[in-house]
């Protein structure tokens, strides 16, 4: 518990009841002992996403768990499944010239 004493009330609340909350356990007592895993679940657009987090309580959830030695999960990116999309359509193209 005294880990959670240096995120705020407002967080904490955001932590407990959001997206990612299920993945640190049902009760409130489980939810704050898996704390770090519920808050590294969420990429930083995620976070912010999440009503009463802004960017000044987003980053301060980063630096809190940068001091718990973990960080917030990568922003997941467009441009691999852009260039799958591309390949697919260039095989689909080729396969149908063949026929």
């Amino acid at each position: 518990m005294l880990a959670m004493a240096k995120l705020s009330r407002s967080i904490l609340t955001v932590l407990f009841s959001g997206r990612h909350a299920a993945l640190g356990g049902r009760s409130a007592r489980e939810r704050a002992a898996n704390l770090a895993r519920i808050a590294a679940a969420y990429s930083r657009t995620e976070l912010e996403a999440e009503k009463g987090i802004g960017p000044a309580r987003a980053t301060a959830v980063e630096h809190w768990l940068e001091g718990q030695g973990s960080s917030l999960r990568a922003e997941q990116s467009c441009s691999i499944s852009a260039s799958v999309s591309v390949e697919m359509v260039a095989v689909g193209n080729a396969g149908s010239e063949v026929q």
